[in-house]
């Protein structure tokens, strides 16, 4: 009896021991489970935003450093609503939005101009010129029906909530031109409206000018070739959405995919959340997690130089003075045939 007693107590032991051994092992499977989670994270990965979310801009960095000339530098690019409310009849306020919308209610005394209005859009999407900013002496001649003579700042305005960059590429075609005085309202109608900014639906009337001397910068943009020439030698940031990097969609261009070695930033990730601009900081920090230095040349590209045109700007409004935007863009790259990563992305970096 005592002898069975002691094998019962042994036999208990031994299965004591062997259920912390199982628990030992299962903690081990867990934490390597979660391990992985982390590397995932650590390594910076994410899921693919789809047409169903795309409205989820990223959280603004905090890991931020303002640096001196910050404040000065932003706002040689983005007007605020409150400056424009005291400066409105100082200067020329340019709607960037469609007609359609323009016609339901706009800021007043603007005129509505589509990024369209300053581009080729004769030309075949994979021609190599589809969306190719208008020659100077066009674009002079447009700019004085619209009232813009190089004299009177230049105030650009959309809707972030619809925004495809308009704003950002008639900003860049102005400054391209030789146009500095001129800028982004920072926020849009939205912010106008939520500062008490009224909407109007009278038409302005455009006193037509004569048309402001081109001083071209040609430090803003790139073409194919030198895209082509310089692959692996400068920074490429493709601005497009996900689905786009990723390889899964695209908007009319020949091939999907990307241009090799780029990197990614979704344009609408240079905003806030309440389609207010990110700080020049906050801007660094997002593409300095790229490894772009505020020193190096970085050439911005979408579809066809819109998002790309405001990032751009966004760029140079952080202090990227090298930022450059190639204005047709991956149109052009697809339809003449260069070279491009089609493979398709389960998720991004």
């Amino acid at each position: 009896m005592k002898r069975n007693k002691i094998i019962s107590l042994i036999l208990f032991a031994l299965i004591v021991i062997g259920g912390f051994a199982g628990c030992d092992n299962k903690a081990s499977v867990d934490t390597s489970s979660q391990s992985s989670k982390e590397t995932k994270v650590a390594d910076g990965k994410r899921e693919i935003r789809t047409k169903g979310n795309d409205s989820a801009v990223l959280e603004a960095p905090s890991n931020t450093k303002e640096l001196p000339g910050d404040k000065e530098r932003f706002d040689s690019y983005v007007y605020s609503v409150d400056k424009l409310k005291a400066d409105a009849d100082k200067v020329v306020i340019i709607d960037a939005r469609s007609k359609e919308d323009y016609d339901k209610g706009h800021i007043p005394n603007a005129v509505q101009a589509a990024w369209q209005d300053w581009a080729n859009m004769d030309a075949k999407q994979d021609s190599g010129d589809w969306a190719k900013v208008l020659p100077n002496d066009k674009l002079s001649a447009i700019f004085g029906k619209l009232g813009i003579d190089g004299t009177k700042p230049v105030v650009i305005y959309n809707d972030p909530a619809t925004s495809w960059g308009d704003e950002g590429r008639q900003l860049w075609t102005l400054r391209l031109f030789g146009l500095n005085n001129t800028y982004i309202l920072n926020g849009g109608t939205k912010a106008w409206t939520e500062a008490g900014g009224e909407l109007t639906k009278e038409k302005t009337n455009v006193k037509e000018v004569k048309g402001p001397t081109p001083k071209p910068n040609n430090e803003l943009i790139v073409d194919t070739k030198y895209v082509a020439n310089n692959l692996g030698k400068v920074n490429i940031l493709d601005v497009r959405e996900d689905e786009e990097r990723a390889g899964t969609k695209n908007y009319g261009e020949a091939s999907k995919g990307r241009i090799p070695e780029s990197k990614h930033i979704w344009f609408k990730d240079f905003y806030n959340k309440d389609g207010k601009l990110l700080t020049p900081a906050q801007i660094r920090a997002r593409v300095e997690a790229k490894g772009f230095k505020t020193s190096d040349e970085v050439i911005t590209y979408c579809t066809g130089g819109i998002r790309s045109g405001f990032a751009a700007m966004m760029l140079q409004a952080a202090g990227y003075t090298k930022a450059k935007n190639y204005n047709v863009s991956f149109s052009a790259w697809a339809g003449t045939k260069q070279k491009i990563d089609s493979a398709v992305l389960k998720e991004l970096d």
